[in-house]
């Protein structure tokens, strides 16, 4: 998280995903929007996709009562999850807890919501561990790191000094160079910023480029590397601030990223039905214009009374 275009991209789908609404069953549907009392809904389920996006795997315990009823769920972090039991197929999870009077547990698998994201693999452990995308971005990222210390040095250099100061036919010691640029600084910094350089008839000032053709190459690798993680994480490079596709208008960049984070959000829904064991889907709430927009085209039609569609927008708390 210490990247910035993998923040970016990471906080971007997290939180566009846990703005959506489950809907369920009314009780289910109701555990969902509300999974926990001490967590908002929220951001309960912005940290399990971000989770899910930078280890793979998301954790939550199924809190149930004595006659089996689910009370809650609770959010784990991926470190508290310390071991995995297969025996004939079935999962036991061991979690530790951060409190010190509470011992660590075994869950069954009914007992706990493993979100993952692409499984691969021949042997067993391998298709019960979910991978982050920032596995294909491994060398990528170490390419970024080297080229950000690159640009960094050579930056510093193309930019210090940026001035040379030339006294013809003179033979300097160290002494007196020390004093002519001292002097020069203190004549261009401070009060004297930006005012006029006066110079003796002997010298001349020359400045040197702050940017070198191969500075620029390196920057270059910037926009690359944001690129790759777009293309890793299946999102439009242009929501990371790049280029993006300068022909495209919003509307189709904007219908390409909702088909892009599917991805992520049919994990989701696939691990809570196979769980609790009830149909589930995971949608955007229609904004108001949306809702003012449909009501106004359903009464054109004549499919909606006007007196229907203004309770509706009443309901809403839009009129």
């Amino acid at each position: 998280m210490t990247n910035s275009d993998i923040y970016s991209v990471v906080s971007l789908i997290s939180s566009d995903i846990a703005g959506m609404k489950f809907h369920s069953d009314e009780v289910t549907e109701q555990l969902l929007n509300k999974p926990s009392q001490s967590i908002n809904g929220f951001n309960f389920w912005q940290t399990v996709v971000a989770q899910m996006l930078l280890y793979g795997n998301a954790y939550c315990t199924i809190n149930k009562d004595a006659k089996g009823v689910i009370q809650g769920i609770t959010l784990l972090r991926d470190d508290q999850v310390s071991e995995i039991i297969i025996n004939d197929g079935e999962l036991t999870y061991l979690v530790n807890f951060d409190e010190a009077n509470k011992p660590s547990l075994y869950y069954s698998s009914d007992e706990m919501l493993h979100f993952r994201l692409i499984t691969v693999g021949t042997d067993t452990n391998r298709q019960i561990f979910g991978r982050s995308p920032l596995v294909a971005l491994a060398p990528e990222i170490t390419i970024q790191g080297l080229s950000n210390n690159l640009t960094k040095t050579t930056l510093k250099n193309a930019i210090s000094p940026n001035a040379i100061i030339s006294v013809p036919d003179a033979q300097l010691d160290r002494g007196a160079k020390n004093v002519i640029r001292d002097g020069f600084v203190d004549s261009t910094t401070g009060d004297n910023y930006g005012k006029p350089i006066v110079l003796d008839a002997s010298a001349t000032l020359s400045t040197l480029d702050k940017l070198t053709p191969e500075t620029a190459s390196f920057l270059s690798n910037l926009d690359w590397t944001k690129q790759q993680i777009s293309k890793a994480f299946g999102v439009p490079d242009s929501y990371l601030n790049g280029q993006g596709d300068q022909q495209s208008s919003l509307q189709m960049t904007t219908q390409l990223y909702n088909s892009s984070i599917q991805r992520y959000k049919n994990p989701i829904i696939a691990e809570l039905e196979l769980k609790l064991g009830v149909p589930v889907a995971l949608t955007n709430d229609i904004t108001d214009d949306e809702l003012i927009a449909r009501m106004s085209g359903l009464v054109e039609s004549q499919i909606v009374e006007p007196i229907e569609a203004n309770q509706k927008l009443k309901d809403r708390g839009i009129i």
